[in-house]
């Protein structure tokens, strides 16, 4: 039935006259796939189902929540539903190089992507080195997020770096940023026991079936 109302969906042509509340109660039911490949029919709903808006979010999390149950945790902080579905249960290869062989792929949640080892090993820089080498405070890294011992994300680490030369009140930034670390890694530890139970749910699954 969802699958047939998405492919009547693609067929109509004034669907893209539609106000977005009508909009929003024809795609209520479809998966996070369907609503990717709807968003890419047209400039208008690609504008809709890309928005950051409360209706839009609304109904990813809907989709998120009917077709990937398993993922019952909120999105990181600042990380839309479109972005959370897509590395929670989406991505199939690097999005650096476009690598597709899973063994070599991983989900970096600190980072907030989905690369190879040898890709992410290119972007991050350790801590040593961004303090003696690149001259990066104490303070900037206290407000990034790292993938333990390996080191932080580059470009995140440049974002905090732009945003504290610009800050005035540089004690309020830091305090307030190292606040969103914890908040982060307690989301990113949420996530990771979603991911633990569904993977055990499914083990149990295949044993029984067996």
């Amino acid at each position: 039935m969802i699958f047939s109302k998405y492919n009547q969906l693609q067929k109509v042509p004034y669907l893209i006259l539609l106000p977005n509340e009508v909009l929003a109660e024809i795609c209520e039911n479809l998966s996070p796939v369907d609503l990717y490949s709807l968003a890419s029919t047209s400039k208008k709903l690609r504008n809709f189902l890309w928005s950051n808006s409360t209706i839009t979010q609304q109904i990813w999390r809907n989709s998120r929540r009917l077709y990937f149950p398993q993922y019952k945790s909120q999105p990181l902080k600042d990380m839309s539903e479109q972005k959370y579905i897509y590395l929670a249960a989406l991505a199939k290869k690097c999005q650096f190089c476009d690598e597709k062989d899973s063994r070599k792929l991983k989900k970096y949640w600190e980072f907030q992507v989905y690369s190879c080892e040898c890709c992410i090993q290119k972007r991050i820089v350790s801590h040593k080195s961004l303090l003696k080498k690149h001259k990066i405070s104490e303070d900037v890294l206290s407000t990034c997020l790292s993938f333990g011992e390996q080191g932080y994300f580059v470009p995140d680490v440049l974002t905090a770096q732009l945003e504290y030369s610009k800050t005035l009140d540089k004690f309020s930034w830091v305090t307030h940023k190292q606040l969103d670390v914890i908040q982060q890694k307690c989301r990113i530890i949420s996530i990771l026991l979603d991911e633990f139970h569904a993977d055990n749910f499914f083990c149990n699954k295949e044993i029984i079936q067996n």
